[in-house]
C-alpha cells in the first residue's frame, strides 16, 4: 500500500508542475492581450477532469473543487505577473510559447491529477488532512519565490473534505 506521504507528494508534484506552467500562460495572454480568466476553458477544464473522475469512479465534487483551486491557483500567478509587469514594463515579455502547446501539457498534468485524486481521496476525508496537507506543502516546495508560494497555498486549500488552513 503507498502511503499517505507519498500519495501527497505525487499531488504535490503535480500542483507545482501545473504551477510553472502559469508563467509561461501570462506571458502568452499578455503578449496577445488576452484576459487572465476565461471562464468557458476553465469549465472545459473542469468538465473535462469530471469525466474522467467518473470514469475511474473518483467523486466528482472533490475533482471539481480540486481542480477549480489548481486554476485559481494559476490566475494568482498570471495576476501577480501581470502585476510585476505593469508596474515594470521592462520586465514584461515581449515574445511568448504558443498556448495551445502548453494547454496540452495542462491537460496531461490534469489527467494525471485527477488520478492521483482518486488514490487520495480517503486523505481529503481524513480528520487529520489539514496537517497531511500542511507538512506536503512544507516538505514539497523549497525555494520557489514568494508568489509561487501564495500560489501552492490556493491550489490545496480546497483539498481537505474542511478546507485547509
Amino acid at each position: 500500500m503507498v502511503s499517505q506521504h507519498d500519495r501527497l507528494s505525487a499531488i504535490s508534484a503535480l500542483v507545482l508542475r501545473r504551477l510553472l506552467l502559469a508563467d509561461p500562460v501570462a506571458e502568452s495572454k499578455w503578449v496577445s492581450g488576452r484576459p487572465i480568466s476565461d471562464p468557458a476553458r476553465e469549465q472545459a477544464v473542469v468538465d473535462a477532469a469530471v469525466a474522467r473522475a467518473t470514469q475511474r469512479g473518483i467523486d466528482p465534487a472533490f475533482v471539481t473543487r480540486v481542480v477549480r483551486a489548481q486554476i485559481d491557483a494559476s490566475k494568482v500567478v498570471q495576476r501577480g505577473l501581470f502585476v510585476r509587469w505593469t508596474h515594470d514594463p521592462a520586465t514584461a515579455p515581449s515574445t511568448a510559447p504558443d498556448l495551445a502547446t502548453i494547454r496540452q501539457q495542462l491537460n496531461a498534468i490534469d489527467d494525471a491529477l485527477v488520478d492521483s485524486l482518486g488514490d487520495a481521496e480517503d486523505v481529503a476525508e481524513s480528520p487529520r488532512c489539514s496537517h497531511a496537507v500542511d507538512a506536503a506543502r512544507s516538505q514539497s516546495y523549497p525555494g520557489i519565490d514568494a508568489l509561487h508560494r501564495k500560489a501552492v497555498h490556493a491550489a490545496w486549500n480546497t483539498f481537505c473534505v474542511t478546507p485547509a488552513g
